[in-house]
C-alpha cells in the first residue's frame, strides 16, 4: 500500500486536515514507517493511517456479516419453501383438481411461485 494511489490519496487527505511541516522523507524510508521529516507529524500520520486501515477492515467485516446474514435468511427461506411444497404435495390429492382455486388460496399460489427471490446473489 505504501506506494499505491490509495496511500497517496490518504496522504493528501491527511495534509488537507492537519497542520505542520509536511516535508516528506525519501520513499525508501517509507517502508520503515518514516514518511514525514517532522517526527510529530509522522506519528500523527501513522495514527491516521492505522485508523484508516482499521476502518477499512471494519467495513469489510460488516459487509461479510451482512452477506452471511443474507445467505442465512435465503437458506431459511429455501427450507420453508421446500416444506410448503411438501405440505401441498401431501394434501393435493385430497382436493378437486378441476377447480384448484377452491382449495389453493391466492396467497399460497403466490408463495409457491415466489422462488426468484431465493436464487441468485440478490442483486
Amino acid at each position: 500500500m505504501l506506494k499505491s494511489q490509495e496511500h497517496y490519496d490518504l496522504m493528501s487527505a491527511f495534509e488537507r486536515t492537519h497542520r505542520g511541516r509536511m516535508d516528506k522523507e525519501p520513499k525508501e524510508s517509507w517502508s520503515r514507517g518514516i514518511i514525514y521529516q517532522d517526527g510529530h507529524v509522522n506519528e500523527l500520520f501513522l495514527a491516521y493511517r492505522n485508523g484508516y486501515a482499521y476502518s477499512q477492515a471494519d467495513t469489510r467485516s460488516e459487509i461479510q456479516n451482512l452477506e452471511a446474514s443474507r445467505d442465512g435468511y435465503r437458506d431459511d427461506a429455501r427450507a420453508l419453501h421446500a416444506a410448503l411444497l411438501r405440505m401441498v404435495s401431501l394434501h393435493e390429492s385430497e382436493f378437486d383438481h378441476e377447480s384448484p382455486h377452491q382449495w389453493r388460496p391466492y396467497w399460497l399460489i403466490a408463495a409457491l411461485q415466489r422462488t426468484n427471490a431465493l436464487e441468485g446473489d440478490g442483486a
